[in-house]
């Protein structure tokens, strides 16, 4: 997760404590909004797993958007 909250602190110019609320919110909008095997890897992926895998997760997560 550090490498999320330094990437929304350089980004989007905001401090490490904003950034951590930010990534509690998305984390559990998807929570909330995606099927129970899909969450529990999107967590995952938003509490540590490294960029490559962040990326992979992302992408399978806009998948099933359309996107």
């Amino acid at each position: 997760m550090k490498e999320l909250i330094s990437n929304l602190v350089k980004q989007a110019d905001i401090d490490e404590a904003t950034a951590l609320k930010v990534i509690n919110v998305v984390k559990d909008f998807l929570d909330d909004k995606l099927p129970s095997p899909i969450d529990k890897q999107v967590v995952k992926v938003l509490e540590g797993i490294d960029g490559n895998q962040a990326e992979d997760a992302l992408d399978s997560v806009k998948g099933l958007f359309g996107k």
